[in-house]
């Protein structure tokens, strides 16, 4: 075996990011699946699901990371899925964020390896269950390499990261315009981030008007205070998300806020530093970081106008969870913090002062959050399905009716006891094999956010009222499922659900509706969404295998060169 004290320095940075990621998730390591919030990983989600692709009558929202869960499926248990997309994206994001000062010396990699994985936005991320952001945020770090160093491999794969959801999709773009080398590099990137971000896009744009959200979802959704520094000290310290139930409480304390005070004289040396060895790239992240800022404020600072963009601009609904928009001032701070780390050692004179300076500094990140460690201090735990959701599953699969599900209550949220009671966006929707109408309306401290899904709402007024098997088939419903262990079960009208097919069921009870039709979908769609999805998949593979591909018509490798370096 290789003596560890024989690894190369440069792969040092490396280690320390699988470490970290392991500490953050290992007790995720176990078997089953983790639940929480926005986070739904079932057993088999399935290809043909029309909202997997954008088809469906919702918001495109889990455009195209559905569509990636479930392909990934195909291959690997989604129990296996779930891991490697969670820790791949903190391992990704600790090596990105090496890769991207491999200019600095080890120190310095080692303290931006560390904030890059240690930080608030990636504790409130993960617990809020947006492993699509996380995936992004490592992105992000690649495609900033990949375009600062001219690589296009790193850069096209960072950019294809970044494209995960619509959101993220259009922080990556940003990245594009910033980071980009000369008008032409910049033309050709921005053309290959509206590629791979086209399987959103089109199914966005294809909905119009329905593309708004409710303005009082911005005060909702606004930045909150933490550390005793107000809402301006949680979002420069990469925290401040408003679901305050998924603060670590280590935010709270006020030895938490000294130390992020000692970071934030970390990275103000380090900016000194940065622009002492050149500069470069300095202005372009410290300008996305200022995007980043100012978005994640702008539902504080100004609400009503935020509101009204957001009622009025198809689209615009993607700021309304502002905080979110700090993956962008990440990259400017663990960069900053490694120049800054790497210039305090410099100052000290002995070998053994540089390595307990290097220590102190790599674990300042770390004391200052200590509970990201082991799943966010606890909050994340592994559960697993009861075997009355296979059952349901059965039963859907076995009615013998067309259209679609209604879960039943109507509502989005569900707190199961199997899954420790943590708050979980309802799973059974997407356990079972078909299509679901599910709720899109939110409540946030007691407040409803109206959803934008218009069939939603529809069936959410005839089950209002005195529903009939009739009504539910007119509106494309063939199976009607129950979760009685669901909040608000027992107030459910059953002498109505008696007049359905009931085709058995325990605590899940399944019941059919005859004559029901799948409903249709516009042959616009039919056309535009597939070949949106077959853009992206060209772009990928074309921008992957492009050098290679000049090369075998006979350009020469010096050009192929001068190409990925635009």
């Amino acid at each position: 075996m290789r003596d560890v004290r024989r690894l190369p320095a440069d792969r040092w940075p490396d280690v320390a990011a699988v470490v970290l990621s392991l500490l953050v998730l290992a007790p995720l390591l176990r078997p089953g699946y983790v639940l929480s919030y926005d986070m739904v990983w079932v057993p088999q989600l399935e290809l043909g699901r029309r909202d997997v692709w954008g088809l469906g009558s919702a918001l495109p929202r889990a455009v195209p990371s559905d569509a990636l869960v479930a392909l990934a499926g195909t291959v690997l248990p989604q129990g296996v899925v779930q891991r490697l997309m969670l820790l791949g994206a903190l391992v990704a994001a600790g090596t990105g964020a090496s890769r991207l000062c491999r200019v600095l010396p080890l120190p310095g990699r080692l303290v931006a390896v560390t904030l890059a994985v240690w930080n608030p936005f990636v504790a409130e991320r993960l617990a809020l269950g947006s492993w699509p952001v996380l995936v992004a945020y490592a992105g992000t770090f690649w495609l900033l390499a990949g375009l600062l160093g001219a690589r296009r491999v790193p850069a096209v794969l960072g950019l294809a990261a970044t494209a995960i959801s619509p959101a993220t999709g259009v922080m990556g773009l940003l990245v594009v315009v910033a980071c980009a080398r000369g008008v032409a590099g910049r033309v050709r990137w921005l053309a290959l981030g509206l590629a791979l971000n086209a399987p959103w896009l089109v199914t966005g744009l294809l909905r119009g008007s329905d593309a708004v959200v409710d303005p009082l979802s911005v005060r909702l959704f606004d930045a909150q205070p933490e550390l005793g520094l107000g809402r301006l000290g949680a979002v420069l310290s990469l925290g401040g998300i408003w679901n305050t139930e998924v603060v670590p409480v280590s935010r709270t304390l006020f030895s938490s806020a000294v130390l992020v005070v000692a970071l934030w004289l970390l990275v103000l040396v380090g900016l000194w530093a940065w622009h002492r060895r050149g500069g470069d790239a300095l202005l372009p992240l410290l300008g996305l970081g200022v995007v980043g800022v100012v978005v994640a404020l702008a539902g504080s600072v100004a609400p009503d106008a935020l509101g009204w963009v957001v009622a009025q601009v198809p689209g615009a609904g993607l700021l309304r969870d502002g905080t979110r928009w700090l993956l962008l001032l990440a990259p400017v701070q663990v960069v900053a913090a490694g120049h800054g780390a790497a210039w305090l050692v410099e100052r000290c004179r002995t070998v053994g002062a540089r390595r307990l300076a290097t220590a102190g500094l790599v674990l300042v990140p770390v004391a200052a959050l200590p509970d990201l460690a082991w799943g966010v201090g606890g909050q994340l735990e592994v559960a697993h399905y009861p075997q009355d959701w296979a059952e349901a599953r059965d039963r859907v699969t076995q009615s013998g009716t067309e259209g679609d599900v209604l879960v039943l209550p109507f509502s989005s949220y569900r707190q199961p006891s199997w899954n420790h009671d943590r708050p979980v966006l309802d799973p059974l929707g997407r356990f079972l094999d078909r299509d679901t109408v599910v709720s899109d309306d939110l409540y946030v401290s007691g407040r409803r956010i109206a959803g934008e899904d218009p069939r939603a709402a529809e069936v959410g007024e005839v089950l209002d009222g005195d529903w009939t098997a009739k009504d539910l088939a007119e509106l494309g419903i063939g199976v009607v499922v129950v979760d009685g262990s669901a909040p608000g079960a027992a107030d459910l009208p059953f002498e109505q659900l008696a007049s359905l097919r009931r085709l058995g069921g325990g605590d899940v009870k399944v019941y059919a509706v005859d004559g029901a039709a799948r409903p249709g979908v516009p042959s616009s769609w039919r056309v535009l969404v597939p070949l949106a999805w077959v853009t992206a998949l060209v772009g990928l593979v074309l921008a992957l295998a492009g050098p290679a591909l000049r090369r075998a018509g006979g350009g020469t490798p010096r050009a192929a060169g001068d190409a990925a370096r635009s």
